[in-house]
């Protein structure tokens, strides 16, 4: 690392890291290695708790992810990063249950931006999609004129 950069926006100060050359080409091939699917499970755990943001991102959009590495990226201080954990079809139960808690917890009662997606998971347990439900997670839902979650319905029907 060559060193940090200070920038003050609107009185909010901030730090970056300046990364050398070389380091950009190593995050760079990690990219690429988390994008693969070929990549193994256990290098995916590895590349869960990169340093780089869009490892991170990569690793949680990557088919062979396991859940265990999910629930880590789901908990990541990276919205982008938590969000595509979120997507992914093999996100634990458990931990859409803690992000739907986290939601509910930090937001107004009526804003359902994670739970709207967590309602639709092929990995959400009953009890939760019932509690969603309740609460109106899913406008449409219960009606036969609900579409889904488009992302899990293109995965459930292939």
């Amino acid at each position: 690392m060559l060193g940090l950069s200070v920038r003050c926006d609107h009185g909010a100060v901030t730090e970056r890291l300046i990364r050398t050359p070389a380091e950009r080409w190593l995050g760079y091939a990690r990219v690429l290695e988390a994008r693969s699917p070929d990549t193994p499970p256990e290098r995916l755990r590895v590349l869960a708790t990169d340093g780089v943001r869009p490892v991170r991102v990569w690793t949680a959009r990557n088919p062979n992810t396991p859940p265990n590495a999910l629930d880590t990226l789901a908990q990541d201080g990276d919205s982008w990063v938590r969000w595509n954990a979120l997507l992914h079809p093999q996100t634990p139960a458990h931990t859409l249950q803690a992000m739907a808690d986290q939601e509910a917890a930090m937001s107004r009662p009526r804003w359902f931006h994670v739970r709207s997606v967590i309602v639709h998971h092929p990995n959400t347990s009953p009890t939760l999609r019932q509690e969603l439900l309740a609460v109106g997670a899913c406008r449409t839902c219960p009606s036969d004129t609900c579409p889904g979650f488009l992302p899990f319905r293109r995965r459930q029907s292939a």
